[in-house]
């Protein structure tokens, strides 16, 4: 059995991401993980816990507390994590990049250069990242974010009572889920709400980097972190989803999980321009706020089933299982490349 290290990073039940979704695959794969959590979390007792078949949490614990018989597979996806590279002696180390680092993840320059250089094989979540990597490092795949495909699907017709923070004044909804963080372009979510007074927008999430300036009006709704579990139970009720981030140095090396997960339920998508989200023809992709405006109407108006249909295709194959069968693909064929016993 290959063992499988993700050094402490997120908290495990934060926002329930890439790195937990791309490991409990590799687990059912029969993989060992030991997932790091940032600081000990007092939902999981202390020490080294089994959340499920060869899937365990080290919670509070350091990663020198787990005997190895073995040589691990290191996954970052954190750069400054570089340092517990140092730790081990052998050992195979996968870069997953997953953010440009500037704007917001500037701070992700910490060791990047040097983590790139030194991984034996990195996966980049967007072109953009992609590029920039393969000009340090050979063995550069990739491998954009996915959907948990059949959590999300139940949310393509109404199947729950309707959570009662939502609005119930039977007007569309327009839903966000995410963090309402600063990338989010604040001016056009104050622009769109202020021209649609007949729409509710929802947010979904937790606040971050202390944002201000939030738009305040009486068809916007701020309804906080909701557990991943409890997600599709709001997904279901959105008419239309949108992905409002600004376009930055950053972004435009972003490939959205959210969206994935909103056209799991077959439901339209509207979004600024960025790269990842334009590869898509089936999502609304906007120009500017006044594009953006005009594209909520059109998603609205939208009723063809066959076009909701479609979206839950693509969710279906970009789905996290089919992601990581991929990554273990060529995994493999790398570790094996460079006859490394791991």
């Amino acid at each position: 059995m290959k063992t499988i290290i993700y050094p402490p990073t997120i908290d495990y039940n934060w926002l329930y991401q890439r790195p937990q979704q791309l490991l409990r695959q590799f687990a059912k794969m029969g993989y060992k993980i030991y997932f790091c959590n940032i600081s000990f979390n007092e939902n999981y007792a202390y020490g080294v816990i089994q959340l499920e078949r060869n899937f365990y949490l080290l919670n509070g614990v350091d990663i020198n507390y787990v005997k190895l018989n073995e040589t691990p597979i290191l996954w970052i996806s954190y750069p400054p994590n570089y340092n517990y590279i140092r730790r081990f002696g052998k050992k195979f180390v996968i870069f997953d990049s997953i953010d440009y680092p500037s704007e917001e993840f500037s701070g992700w320059m910490t060791n990047f250069n040097l983590l790139q250089r030194e991984s034996d094989l990195i996966f980049s979540t967007s072109k953009k990242l992609y590029e920039m990597h393969k000009i340090i490092n050979k063995n550069v795949f990739m491998l954009p974010n996915g959907a948990d495909f059949e959590h999300f699907n139940r949310a393509k017709e109404k199947f729950s009572e309707k959570p009662k923070d939502l609005p119930n004044n039977n007007k569309p909804i327009i839903g966000y889920f995410g963090a309402l963080a600063s990338w989010l372009d604040w001016e056009l979510i104050d622009y769109i709400t202020k021209k649609n007074p007949a729409y509710n927008f929802v947010f979904i999430g937790p606040l971050y980097n202390h944002v201000k300036n939030m738009p305040e009006r009486s068809n916007i709704y701020y309804i906080g972190r909701k557990e991943y579990s409890l997600l599709p139970m709001y997904l279901q009720y959105f008419d239309v989803c949108i992905i409002p981030f600004k376009i930055t140095t950053m972004t435009e090396g972003c490939d959205p999980i959210k969206m994935y997960e909103y056209l799991s339920a077959g439901k339209p998508v509207v979004s600024t321009n960025m790269p990842e989200v334009a590869r898509y023809k089936e999502i609304l992709v906007a120009e500017n706020k006044f594009d953006f405006n005009m594209m909520l109407r059109i998603a609205l108006e939208d009723t063809n089933r066959e076009k909701r249909e479609m979206y839950i295709k693509i969710a279906y194959e970009n789905s996290w299982s089919k992601r990581a069968e991929y990554a273990n693909r060529v995994l493999r064929f790398i570790i094996n490349d460079f006859s490394k016993e791991v």
